[in-house]
């Protein structure tokens, strides 16, 4: 009787699922597609020529939207739009980002043309002035991260600039976080003088065998002026063997570089 009850209730759950699934799809295209209004360029339908949907869910979706571009200056209006915003700029996302973006001819996959691009600050959302098109994707494994307050001892509530990848899953949530934050020199000044007084940061440089971890900002290796931070950790249930593990039970690492010059913060951290 009770293998039968969880049966049933397996079963009802996997329906309530896919029911969802189906139901977000739905409303989805009853409620049509407005995402482009949402990215401070007061964008309008009238603007949009067509919009294709490569792939959609509840979990995130990628489309590219071509907008109206008739006359030799219509996209005069979005360069000066986006020279004048706060969350739009020339601030490339990683590579491995980048490498998310695409279009598909000719049953192939082609990537985005880079010339002339401009990036929004608050998600994944790329804007092509030369082609007068418009990159959107939502995805819970890209957006996802831990909105750290503060990483080894420096506060990151308040910064100039961020760029964030977290991807993390199973019962210890185990994965890996690569985080870059640009600080302003009033703030990088409050910053050295906390990790002058830090007992885990140190200025001594670290190998480049460890700091090859940070293979999305290669300029890590010829920083002149730093603080650095390296320690193994052990994601374990045991709360004793978490402070207390040999090299070999160590599941993971995390690397942390502060460029004195430039007032930005490196973080790396993985487990597997």
């Amino acid at each position: 009787m009770k293998n039968k009850k969880i049966i049933i209730y397996f079963l009802l759950t996997t329906i309530i699922v896919i029911i969802t699934s189906y139901l977000s799809v739905f409303f989805y295209k009853i409620k049509g597609d407005t995402d482009y209004k949402n990215l401070e360029l007061d964008i309008t339908e009238n603007d949009i020529e067509y919009c294709t949907n490569y792939w959609y869910s509840r979990f995130g979706k990628y489309k590219v939207y071509k907008i109206k571009n008739y006359y030799s200056d219509s996209m005069d209006i979005y360069k000066e739009r986006l020279e004048n915003s706060d969350v739009w700029s020339k601030n490339k996302y990683y590579e491995y980002m980048m490498k998310e973006f695409y279009e598909i001819k000719d049953d192939e996959t082609v990537p985005i043309d880079r010339e002339d691009l401009y990036y929004y600050d608050k998600g994944y959302v790329i804007f092509d002035l030369k082609n007068a098109k418009l990159y959107y994707i939502k995805n819970g494994s890209f957006n996802h991260h831990r909105n750290y307050n503060e990483i080894l001892g420096i506060k990151t509530n308040n910064y100039k600039t961020r760029e964030i990848y977290s991807v993390r899953g199973g019962l210890q949530y185990d994965g890996t976080d690569y985080y870059t934050y640009e600080f302003t020199e009033e703030q990088g000044k409050q910053i050295v003088k906390t990790l002058e007084q830090s007992k885990i940061w140190s200025k001594n440089k670290l190998e480049d065998n460890i700091l090859d971890d940070f293979k999305y900002n290669n300029e890590v290796l010829s920083i002149e002026n730093g603080y650095y931070h390296y320690k193994k950790v052990c994601r374990t249930s045991d709360e004793r063997k978490k402070y207390n593990f040999t090299d070999e039970e160590a599941t993971g690492w995390e690397i942390g570089v502060y460029d004195i010059d430039n007032n930005i913060l490196y973080y790396y951290w993985t487990s597997y």
